[in-house]
């Protein structure tokens, strides 16, 4: 075998693999996965804003993306991920600067802020100075 059959040979394996890749794209799509996140431009693409990247469901990135979007959002999957079926533990240390609440005084933030804590989630004291720990599961 010459090497011009060889790449012959080879580009036709290539060619039959990449429609089988996209028949089994088009038939088996994942919202779970990698998204970059990007607003609308113009034709020429100048003012195409890249808002982020997003790991997980693409309905949850739309949620987080969506409200800087102007006309529509663009969401690109660049890379695959899949969330574990356990549910994960987050928690998030943070301060508030607000003239209604008291500077890095926990309990005074925890006080206000109680009321509006979704269903599924605390706060709490935190061990970083002037902090309040938000937790959920996930």
């Amino acid at each position: 075998m010459t090497i011009y059959e060889e790449m012959d040979r080879l580009r036709k394996e290539v060619k039959e693999k990449a429609a089988l890749l996209k028949a089994m794209e088009s038939e088996h799509f994942d919202a779970n996965g990698i998204w970059e996140f990007s607003t609308e431009g113009d034709c020429e693409g100048r003012s195409t804003k890249h808002l982020g990247t997003y790991q997980g469901n693409l309905i949850d990135g739309i949620k987080k993306y969506g409200n800087q979007s102007y006309y529509r959002l663009a969401c690109k999957k660049v890379g695959s991920y899949k969330p574990s079926k356990d549910s994960i533990s987050k928690r998030v240390h943070f301060t508030i600067y607000d003239q209604a609440v008291k500077l890095n005084d926990p309990e005074d933030a925890i006080s206000k802020l109680k009321s509006s804590v979704p269903d599924g989630h605390s706060l709490t004291g935190s061990n970083y100075y002037g902090c309040i720990a938000l937790e959920w599961e996930e």
